[in-house]
C-alpha cells in the first residue's frame, strides 16, 4: 500500500498508472457540449481535464487495484505494450512501465487473483496479454478473467466480418487481448444485470458505451466507491449526464445508465472514479436538479 491507498471498510483501493495524454478535443469527445458551460467550470477543469486554448480534453489510461476478501483484484488493464493500434496513434505499439507501476504497489502479475474488465474496448483490456515469442499470452497467469458476455459476443460477431471498417481496432483487440485469455487462461463470461464478486464488490450492468459495459460498486464497513469505467468518460458528464460520448454505442442508453448509477453514488456518498480521470481522481457528488454537481475531489 502507499500513502494514496484508500481504505473502504475491509477493502483497499490503489491506482496503477499507464498513460496520460491527448486523444480528443472537447467537441470531438462530447459533441453536444457547450463551450460556455466548460468556461464556467474552468477553475477546476484547467489544466488537468481541459486546455481551453487548444480545446484538448485530457484523458488517461489506468487500472484500479482492489484488495478484498483475501484476493488481489485488477479492474481494467489499460492499453498494453506493443499492441498494434494504427487507428489510434497514441496507443499504437505503446511502451510504458505499467508492470513496474504495479510492482511499486507490491504486486507481481502472478499475485493477481481476478481481472475484471468493465468492457472490452482496446484501452481497458490491453494488459490482459503480453507478447511472448510472437504470441499473445495471458499476463496474469494465476488470475481468472471476468469478462462481460454481451461485449464478448458482440465482438465475436464483429470479428466474423473481416472486411468491415474497424477504425478503433475493436476486432484486432478481440484477437490479441480478449480471445487469448478465453482460450489460454481461466476466464468467466458473466451476463445479466448484476454479478456478485464478493460481499463488498459487485458488477452492475451499465449498457450504452458498449453493449455489455458495467461498473464496479464497492461497499464495505458503511463506506462506498464507484469504479465507473467509461460510464463517465469525462467529469463534465457528471454535471450533464445526458451528454453523449462520441464513442458511445448507444448514447440514449448510456445517458440512462449514467443517471441511474450516479444516483447510486449520491445515495451512498460514494466517490466516482472514472476510468479516464487523470491522476486517479474521484469525484464526490450530490444532486443538482436533474443532474449532479461535483462537491470535492479525492485522489489515489
Amino acid at each position: 500500500m502507499t500513502d494514496a491507498t484508500m481504505s473502504l471498510g475491509d477493502v483497499t483501493l490503489d491506482r496503477v498508472d499507464e498513460w496520460t495524454g491527448k486523444l480528443f478535443t472537447r467537441p470531438d469527445l462530447l459533441p453536444d457540449s457547450d463551450r460556455q458551460a466548460w468556461e464556467a467550470e474552468r477553475g477546476w477543469l484547467e489544466p488537468d481535464f481541459w486546455s481551453p486554448d487548444s480545446e484538448d480534453a485530457w484523458l488517461c489510461a489506468q487500472s484500479f487495484l482492489v484488495r478484498s476478501g483475501g484476493r488481489t483484484i485488477l479492474v481494467d488493464t489499460g492499453i498494453g505494450n506493443a499492441k498494434p493500434r494504427p487507428g489510434v496513434p497514441p496507443f499504437d505499439h505503446l511502451d510504458t512501465g505499467y508492470l513496474d507501476n504495479l510492482a511499486a504497489l507490491g504486486t507481481r502479475p502472478e499475485d493477481i487473483d481476478l481481472v475484471v474488465c468493465t468492457h472490452l474496448h482496446p484501452d481497458h483490456v490491453g494488459w490482459n496479454t503480453t507478447l511472448e515469442d510472437g504470441e499473445w499470452r495471458p499476463t496474469f497467469p494465476n488470475a481468472t478473467y471476468l469478462l462481460p458476455k454481451v461485449d464478448f459476443d458482440y465482438l465475436a460477431e464483429m470479428a466474423k466480418s473481416a472486411d468491415a471498417p474497424d477504425p478503433f481496432g475493436y476486432v484486432t483487440t478481440f484477437h490479441d487481448s480478449v480471445l487469448p485469455v478465453v482460450q489460454n487462461a481461466k476466464s468467466q463470461l458473466w451476463d445479466g444485470e448484476e454479478h456478485v464478486i464478493d460481499d463488498a464488490l459487485r458488477l452492475v450492468a451499465s449498457p450504452g458505451h458498449s453493449p455489455g459495459a458495467c461498473v464496479v460498486t464497492i461497499s464495505s464497513g458503511g463506506e462506498h466507491a464507484l469504479l465507473a469505467g467509461d460510464l463517465v468518460h469525462h467529469p463534465m458528464q457528471i454535471l450533464d449526464p445526458g451528454q453523449r460520448n462520441a464513442l458511445d454505442a448507444d448514447g440514449e442508453t448510456a445517458a440512462r445508465s449514467r443517471t441511474r448509477l450516479l444516483g447510486w453514488a449520491v445515495e451512498n456518498s460514494a466517490p466516482v472514479y472514472g476510468g479516464h480521470f487523470p491522476g486517479g481522481r474521484g469525484a464526490r457528488i450530490s444532486n443538482a436538479g436533474g443532474a449532479f454537481r461535483i462537491d470535492s475531489w479525492t485522489s489515489l
